[in-house]
């Protein structure tokens, strides 16, 4: 049973891409918000925990239904705070918020169950083997819905390919983190011919087709870290460098950045489009370019005029939508730059409503006007689920991160790329989080993320075997 149980979740990792797409199609061919993807994603795991409870040590067991109490006691508290701070203008409700504490509750789920099942060093491998073979089904899906002419745009202007996938943004990361795993294989004799085509393939998506600064500016700069990392590593091993990595590595940049200069990039005209279009939102009230969306202006406008419906917004939303204007003008902050608008008002709103309630319970993801909802995710643990959301959902990232970073410094002469790869990988997470927004929130991407920090875990206790540590 117990290779079944890692078969099973190896499967689950080699399916990803395939549920993502089975949920484009059923909302968007279909129209319907439920499609087998719904029932599958929860099922295998939970299945496989349900095992493992029953089969599990009474110390198992206790820890399993105290954490699980933990984590219901504070969603139930946080669903109680959302349903008090709720208006007219709240982007979702109750079920909208009670969707991203299933899904990051979910997440902890599942690292709880991967760092629990995969600890053998043959087992570990098919899981980083998984990986690749869902990186190969991406790019094969992706090209042929593009070659097809059956691909959706990443932006509504139409900008972008991003295949059958609801979500460019997510796409991009889960490549993006995808990659700190598979470029391994570039260099291994039995799977590099399906390794690299599929790297190459990913470059070429990444940087002149999705669109995104994520995917074009992230496969650039991993490929940057990969090739110090090995420089770094085959000088200190070997006192040489090993040529065949650098040279293929360089080998890929070129090839990228030489279709980027011959075909372009739609990131380039996308990132073009946002600037020109800057000057179309003008403040009636000065008469410049504003500083904030057309959206926002038209509602600072009719709280100033005292003209904003009874009960589309309270008190604070209104004194930090004014706090947002008055400081995105002082900042001169662009009025495309929605992430920034968003931080700057979530720092006001729990600044305005003086509740330390909302601080440790949290003032609710959906509880704002739309444009308004915090998509840097790190922030948002902090600000929209509070310092008890932040330290349940985020913290048990951060903490494998550092202990990885620990043993990285004390066995510094020990570890190896793929020890590295797998650290900067973790790091990495919360670059795109912050930056790019909803990347532990999506199904797909935080069972990379999953993947990438059993990989790191596994690692740490190798070399902490090596050393006759238990």
């Amino acid at each position: 049973m117990k290779k079944i149980e890692k078969n099973i979740l190896c499967l689950f990792i080699i399916i990803c891409p395939i549920l993502d797409m089975m949920s484009f199609i059923f909302r968007n061919v279909f129209h319907t918000n439920v499609s087998p993807s719904t029932f599958l994603r929860p099922i295998i795991p939970m299945i496989t925990m349900i095992y493992l409870f029953l089969k599990k040590d009474k110390k198992f067991k206790i820890n399993i239904m105290v954490i699980g109490c933990i984590y219901l006691v504070y969603v139930i508290l946080h669903l109680w705070v959302f349903r008090n701070v709720i208006t007219e203008s709240s982007y979702g409700g109750i079920m909208h918020e009670a969707q991203y504490l299933i899904n990051y509750t979910y997440m902890i789920i599942n690292l709880i169950l991967y760092l629990t099942v995969f600890k053998e060093e043959e087992e570990i491998e098919k899981l980083s083997q998984s990986v690749l073979i869902a990186n190969v089904i991406y790019m094969i899906s992706i090209f042929i819905a593009i070659i097809t002419q059956t691909s959706s745009s990443t932006y509504i202007e139409g900008m972008g390919y991003k295949g059958w996938f609801e979500s460019g943004n997510s796409l991009g990361s889960i490549l993006i983190l995808s990659l700190f795993i598979i470029l391994k294989y570039s260099k291994d004799k039995k799977y590099r011919r399906i390794a690299i085509p599929t790297i190459l393939l990913e470059g070429i998506f990444l940087t002149t087709l999705l669109g995104t600064r994520v995917g074009l500016f992230g496969f650039i700069l991993v490929m940057a870290i990969y090739i110090a990392v090995e420089i770094i590593m085959t000088l200190k091993q070997k006192g040489k460098i090993n040529k065949k990595a650098i040279v293929g590595g360089i080998g890929v940049i070129a090839t990228i950045l030489l279709v980027i200069i011959t075909i372009g990039s739609t990131t380039l005209q996308r990132r073009k489009h946002l600037q020109e279009i800057e000057k179309d939102i003008v403040d009636t009230s000065n008469q410049q370019e504003a500083h904030v969306t057309g959206s926002i202006l038209e509602i600072k406008e009719k709280i100033e005029n005292n003209t904003l419906e009874e009960g589309y917004m309270d008190d604070a939303q209104k004194r930090s939508i004014l706090d947002l204007y008055h400081i995105a003008n002082q900042k001169k902050i662009k009025n495309n730059d929605q992430r920034m608008q968003q931080l700057i008002y979530n720092i006001m709103l729990l600044k305005n409503q003086r509740n330390p309630l909302y601080i440790w319970i949290g003032n609710g993801h959906v509880a704002n006007f739309r444009e308004l909802v915090l998509e840097m995710e790190i922030p948002a643990f902090l600000l929209d689920f509070g310092i008890l959301g932040f330290m349940l959902y985020f913290i048990p990232f951060m903490l494998l991160f550092l202990s990885g970073m620990y043993v990285l410094i004390k066995n510094r002469k020990k570890v190896d790329t793929e020890y590295i790869m797998y650290w900067l990988g973790s790091g990495f997470t919360f670059a795109l989080s912050f930056f790019a927004g909803y990347t532990f929130f999506n199904s797909s991407n935080m069972m990379i993320i999953i993947v990438l920090n059993t990989l790191l875990v596994n690692k740490m206790i190798t070399i902490k075997k090596k050393e006759g540590i238990q």
